[in-house]
């Protein structure tokens, strides 16, 4: 009984002991709040940009197309970031369509997967955008971007200097220099030096209800093309000793270019800030009013996903018939609807199938594209042909119509045409934009 009683005894003893070994071990001293600072009223700053989130009012009457934007994986932004870019575009009745989808190659040492999305793409696309890519891109992938420019394509260009990127490769050959810069004011910002304020816009449909955006983090841009928004007065280069207005948003060489040294404008929701969203429209108004044209390497979307009443598919006899049908079944991947017709529609797209002695049919088409058919082929674009296994494609686009005309020596011949038409192959016979001539070996002897 007395040992219970000592042990009971002993127990706070115990405790207390194991109190003041925990306070030397685990205490780190006693906190004291910080003295709060007496700031002068009016030396209290707040955010200079309040949020303006605006409704985005697309244009009363929508328009059809595709939008393309460069989304390989290595580029230094995320889908979740363009979704709000993405659904203004889509508002103005355009679809949004990625190259890459944001997912690696399978063997990425190889580029010819990428060239291949990179060129069927832009065939079909009437606006392209490159924002902020670190993988340079490739000299046979800049001349793809060269050639859908020149065919009437709108280029959007986006560097951001707080992000990693390599474009200028591809900016340059469209006369755009992305500075190695940051621009930054001390004077006037919101709240940051890095976050600057610009007002001063050059009278552009682009420009059109702007009075002040924010830009977070961006850079400078020098092009032939000028600038279409400049800093203030008060704004410096991070790089650049030059005195002067510095331009975040310049054209191209060409007003189917335009460059925007910043992507955070864009980013929710940065784009609900000032005039921001009002930005974001009036770019996706300028990517949505492309009139780029299209050639005959376009093939098949010089017919438009627009034309929902299809195609006429036109025979000059009926031996061709199962010529007719290939092309028919050929059209179907590409979900262009089309139809054998046993005549000539001037109101609707067309593709003429025909041995040369059909020529007559279609002389009109022929004459415009310069070719001519009587015992030799003869074209401005290569010597003349003997006609024995040969075959020529010509495209027109006359009359407000896309018509399509193949014409060989035999319905072998012109089988294998089509074929090469279907496959893709033509386009190494291409010997103009409209025109692709091509002799067969081994047939029409």
């Amino acid at each position: 009984m007395l040992a219970k009683l000592a042990i009971f005894a002993l127990l706070p003893i115990g405790a207390a002991v194991a109190f003041v070994v925990a306070f030397f071990i685990f205490y780190r001293g006693s906190y004291d709040p910080p003295t709060t600072p007496e700031v002068p009223f009016e030396q209290i700053t707040t955010s200079s940009v309040p949020s303006r989130i605006t409704a985005d009012l697309p244009p009363a009457q929508l328009r059809s197309g595709l939008l393309v934007v460069d989304a390989q994986p290595a580029n230094s932004f995320t889908e979740n970031e363009l979704v709000n870019f993405a659904s203004v575009v889509a508002d103005r009745g355009f679809e949004v369509e990625f190259v890459g989808d944001f997912v690696p190659l399978v063997d990425p040492t190889l580029a010819q997967p990428r060239l291949g999305q990179l060129a069927e793409k832009l065939r079909r696309a009437d606006s392209f955008v490159v924002i902020l890519p670190q993988v340079p891109y490739t000299e046979t992938e800049a001349a793809l971007v060269e050639r859908f420019v020149r065919k009437g394509g709108r280029l959007l260009l986006v560097s951001d200097p707080g992000r990693l990127q390599s474009i200028n490769g591809l900016a340059k050959r469209f006369g755009v220099d992305f500075q190695p810069d940051y621009l930054y004011n001390t004077v006037e910002n919101d709240t940051n030096f890095r976050n600057i304020l610009i007002r001063d816009f050059q009278p552009d449909r682009l420009t059109s209800g702007l009075d002040t955006i924010t830009l977070e983090y961006a850079g400078s841009v020098q092009s032939p093309g000028g600038g279409l928004a400049f800093a203030g007065p008060g704004t410096k280069s991070s790089v650049l000793d030059t005195v002067g207005s510095f331009s975040p948003i310049a054209w191209g060489d060409s007003r189917n270019v335009l460059a925007i040294a910043d992507f955070t404008f864009m980013v929710p929701v940065n784009d609900s800030l000032l005039d921001n969203g009002r930005l974001v429209s009036n770019i996706a108004d300028y990517l949505t009013e492309s009139e780029r044209e299209f050639h005959l390497s376009d093939y098949p979307y010089f017919y438009g996903a627009e034309q929902d009443e299809g195609v006429d598919i036109l025979i000059g006899r009926e031996s061709l018939l199962n010529v007719g049908l290939q092309m028919k079944n050929g059209l179907v991947p590409y979900g262009v609807p089309s139809r054998l017709s046993p005549a000539e529609d001037m109101s609707r797209d067309s593709v003429f199938l025909g041995l040369f002695g059909d020529a007559p049919q279609v002389a009109q088409y022929l004459q415009a594209a310069g070719v001519r058919v009587d015992d030799t082929l003869g074209t401005a674009f290569a010597p003349e042909l003997e006609l024995a296994g040969t075959a020529i494609m010509v495209l027109d686009q006359s009359q407000g119509r896309d018509m399509l005309v193949i014409l060989a020596d035999t319905p072998q011949t012109l089988a294998s045409a089509v074929g090469r038409l279907i496959s893709g192959d033509f386009r190494s016979d291409l010997v103009g934009d409209f025109v692709a001539v091509r002799k067969f070996e081994g047939m029409g002897q």
